[in-house]
């Protein structure tokens, strides 16, 4: 069956000229703060420039677009489209006070900016009905969001997908309204617009990416679930790290196995002395055959913090065979350090790939608001190398790749007992 929809967000409507004028200055800024970065200089040269500037103009003659919220962001959004740069952030500021109280949200839910919110005109029904048909590899299909709703995701132009809401136990989410929006560039790769599940707010996400049935970097900050949006309701999640409190630990799997965890390589002073402390008591206790070093939801951090532990680590291989855990949640500096440990005799990864996210980043944490006061980004101000802009979006892929319906470790002391 061929889906047949009406987008309501591109339904024409009378465009002022100062909400043209606006959205013009808005582009304008978001265009100057990108040149500004060390990602665009490094990347939009040459014929990418000529691509960038023929885009730029195509976006300032399309006015017409910021007649609605969506397509104001999403057009802005298209500037970020050609930057492979994963640490640089863009969304719209979300308007806490709409869901404080029962009596807020119930105002929000018949004002105007909910009432307008994208909606798919599609026969709910039968598009569920089509995509229950879907194979598990295939991006489309039906997805759920924790408990709260499930959307459907099907292809709406050649290279786009649109993520319906089916059904819904949240107020503010109804069915047939827009959640995800998503631009393939390359075999399970996409640029997102994602509505916030709590807020509402639009958010850009340039590395998406559908592995193990979902799409793994669709977690949203200050939400009501820490999922993500996959096919699988339900499943114990053996993929990523339990949420603990602990972001060290050493200890014995057997006799011969020991496991490292290593969460962070963040440098706050907290979190710093009490990784020297932990560095401290285990610098001389890797003395096993084989260690497992879980780098797992790795939010990186600090060159020099991640250093250290690679010294550890070289001196360790030396005699003993190590094994790295990874997953999509390795990021920055522990995808860095995941590098440097594959050039080394006697060292296996295993997992899942690393989110791709390690080339740049950001000294100050420095965000800027656009003219309109409605969007912010969050640029990059570190420089890249060059040697590392090919695994941006890409990730790094380990040697054996886990499955994802038993326990990871259990499997790794399995490939061990193999050998």
């Amino acid at each position: 069956m061929r889906i047949v929809l009406t987008l309501s967000f591109l339904l024409l409507t009378v465009v002022s000229d100062a909400q043209t004028n606006q959205y013009l200055t808005d582009l304008a800024a978001l265009k100057s703060i990108l040149q500004k970065t060390p990602s665009y200089k490094a990347q939009i040269k040459g014929e990418k420039l000529v691509f960038y500037n023929a885009l730029y103009n195509r976006l300032v003659a399309d006015t017409i677009a910021n007649s609605n919220s969506y397509s104001y962001f999403y057009n802005l959004a298209q500037l970020i489209f050609p930057l492979r740069d994963n640490h640089l952030g863009f969304y719209e500021l979300p308007n806490y006070n709409n869901f404080k109280t029962k009596e807020s949200i119930d105002s929000f839910l018949t004002a105007k900016e909910f009432l307008s919110y994208p909606t798919c005109k599609v026969n709910i029904d039968s598009l569920k009905a089509e995509l229950s048909h879907k194979p598990t590899d295939s991006i489309e299909g039906i997805y759920h969001y924790d408990k709260f709703y499930s959307i459907g995701l099907f292809k709406s132009s050649d290279k786009e997908y649109l993520g319906v809401v089916l059904d819904s136990d949240v107020k503010w989410w109804l069915r047939g309204q827009i959640a995800v929006h998503l631009y393939a560039y390359g075999p399970n790769l996409y640029k997102a617009i994602y509505g916030h599940p709590r807020f509402k707010n639009f958010i850009f996400q340039g590395n998406e990416k559908y592995e193990h049935q979902s799409l793994v970097n669709s977690y949203f900050y200050a939400s009501y679930s820490h999922s993500i949006y996959s096919k699988q309701l339900n499943q114990v999640d053996y993929v990523n790290l339990p949420k603990t409190p602990a972001k060290f630990e050493l200890k014995n799997i057997t006799h011969d196995i020991e496991y490292l965890l290593i969460q962070t390589f963040q440098a706050g002073n907290i979190t710093m002395q009490e990784s020297h402390r932990f560095y401290d008591s285990i610098k001389e206790s890797l003395k096993a055959p084989y260690l497992v070093l879980d780098l797992r939801n790795n939010e990186g951090g600090s060159g020099k913090e991640a250093g250290k532990y690679f010294v550890l680590l070289r001196k360790f291989v030396r005699k003993g065979h190590l094994y790295v855990l990874l997953n999509n949640g390795t990021l920055s500096q522990a995808e860095i350090l995941t590098l440097k440990l594959k050039k080394l005799k006697n060292v296996t990864t295993v997992g899942q790939t690393t989110k791709g996210m390690l080339t740049y980043g950001s000294n100050y944490g420095n965000r800027e608001k656009l003219p309109g006061g409605k969007f912010e980004i969050y640029p990059t101000d570190m420089k890249g190398s060059e040697k590392l802009l090919q695994y941006e979006n890409y990730g790094i892929r380990p040697d054996i790749i886990l499955n994802d319906d038993s326990n990871w470790i259990e499997q790794v002391v399995e490939l061990i007992r193999k050998k």
